[in-house]
């Protein structure tokens, strides 16, 4: 794909994202003056540009395999809707909703710490990405696909995973809401679903994959799981 078609898909996959986000936040805000929504929305957007900037330059390849892939079995359809209602309806809506109405209260300085804990989350995705070149949306096998085993991938077998379960359980407490925390920890249950499956597959069509699970013992969080 030229690189020129590749930056335009990525802006345009990325922009109208981050104006949803903004609109979830501050409509069910009902105020511009949620400081916990801008100081959210900026910790989301600004690493998630960097990230969309950087990588169509740099391995334009990954780019493609994030962005056009499509999971074709049920399962990871399902998966992938419910994760996206939780995401935008669970963790940014309700929240905003709370902040509204007033239900639950998180102190600021934990909303800063969560705040900085959703770059840290990114962070791990940015080396993930620079590590494995076949991070792929999809559950898939790819054609000379290789065994990654440096970096994060020596501390646990699914770091992206690792990154994105920080930024969800963090973006409650950055929004300033206990109730968050519900459907966060019920995304982290489709995100441990979906390891599970990818494994299966891990384990029948890429080599050596199994003696790297006996070497790498953990999946999601080192020394628990």
């Amino acid at each position: 794909m030229k690189k020129s078609k590749l930056y335009a898909l990525t802006y345009l996959s990325a922009f109208p994202f981050f104006a949803i986000v903004f609109g979830a936040i501050f409509f069910s805000a009902g105020s511009l003056c949620f400081w916990n929504g801008w100081l959210y929305w900026l910790a989301f957007c600004v690493p998630t540009l960097v990230i969309t900037m950087y990588f169509p330059q740099k391995d334009p390849i990954l780019i493609e395999r994030r962005i056009c892939p499509v999971e074709t079995r049920a399962a990871q359809i399902a998966g992938q809707s419910i994760a996206a209602v939780l995401f935008l309806g669970g963790i940014v809506i309700l929240p905003s909703l709370d902040y509204h109405f007033g239900w639950t209260y998180v102190y600021t300085g934990i909303s800063v710490l969560s705040a900085a804990a959703v770059l840290i989350g990114f962070i791990v995705v940015f080396i993930v990405f620079k590590v494995n070149t076949f991070t792929s949306r999809a559950i898939e096998h790819m054609e000379g696909q290789q065994l990654i085993t440096t970096g994060p991938y020596s501390v646990v077998r699914h770091p992206m995973y690792s990154g994105a379960a920080l930024i969800i359980l963090a973006t409650p407490l950055v929004l300033g809401s206990l109730l968050g925390l519900i459907p966060a920890a019920l995304l982290i249950l489709v995100i441990v679903l979906r390891i599970y499956n990818e494994e299966k597959l891990l384990e029948t069509e890429l080599d050596g994959y199994i003696e790297y699970r006996e070497k790498t013992r953990f999946r999601l969080i080192p020394y628990v799981w």
